[in-house]
């Protein structure tokens, strides 16, 4: 664990936010070359990577600190913590979607198209995110005797290295979304997938993340278990009919 990298003079730079500025700056990156294989402007993109970065994190800490109202009432400078300690995935993403959408609407792009190249580059993000929180010693799992289980610095007690499992899992959604993304032709439906796969990766991960309050575990695993639930079945039902309406557009031009 090192949740400071380095000091510049008496500024400390913390390693979860040099990972989450990293995190943006590979997805930025790669999201706009997936615009310019679409045949638009992949500059266009940082802007909107601008505006899903500050969003994003502004709604992953409001969502953070609502769940923690107690350790946060009584010494609300912490809410700015630079360490950036509590950042909650889905309060980021309810924030983002709404910012990110009205940027793409006043910039003429097409939201789908960008959605779709977000989409793609998500899981990355998130993977290059949770090196941060293994440096930063959070989002840890629950005590574990397997020989890959670690121990932090300020515990005794080995743990499942639960930013690890994810990070994985994150690299796997990714190459998969990489081989879908020419098969996938619809418009929203490889962020649909994206959303709903770390859905499904959260829910998993759930299970040996520790929690102070048991029923956060409940929680983010209901909201994870809804998002697989609803989304990936979405997405292949949209595929599905569009699939459907070609083969019916090309037997009608046969005949």
């Amino acid at each position: 664990m090192r949740p400071v990298l380095f000091h510049i003079g008496s500024f400390a730079v913390y390693s979860y936010g040099v990972f989450l500025f990293l995190a943006f700056l590979a997805g930025t990156f790669l999201a706009g070359r997936e615009l310019k294989r679409k045949g638009l402007d992949g500059s266009a993109i940082y802007p909107v990577g601008a505006v899903a970065a500050i969003s994003g994190v502004a709604g992953a800490r409001l969502f953070y600190v609502l769940g923690h109202w107690s350790e946060f009432s009584a010494h609300w400078p912490s809410v700015f913590d630079l360490n950036m300690r509590g950042l909650v995935f889905y309060g980021g993403l309810a924030l983002a979607v709404p910012a990110c959408l009205l940027t793409v609407r006043r910039m003429g792009l097409p939201a789908g198209k960008v959605a779709d190249a977000v989409g793609l580059v998500l899981p990355l993000c998130l993977a290059v995110a949770r090196v941060g929180c293994f440096l930063n010693g959070c989002c840890g799992g629950e005590p574990s005797g397997l020989p890959w289980a670690v121990t932090f610095p300020d515990s005794y007690t080995a743990v499942h290295p639960t930013q690890l499992y994810e990070l994985a899992l994150d690299l796997a959604l990714f190459f998969l979304l990489l081989r879908l993304r020419r098969r996938v032709s619809g418009d929203w439906d490889l962020f649909l997938l994206a959303v709903g796969g770390y859905g499904a990766v959260r829910f998993l991960v759930e299970f040996f993340r520790y929690h102070p309050q048991a029923s956060a575990r409940y929680l983010f695993q209901g909201v994870s278990l809804t998002a697989a639930a609803l989304l990936l079945p979405l997405a292949y039902w949209r595929e599905r009919r569009a699939g459907s309406e070609d083969a019916k557009g090309e037997s009608d031009r046969g005949s």
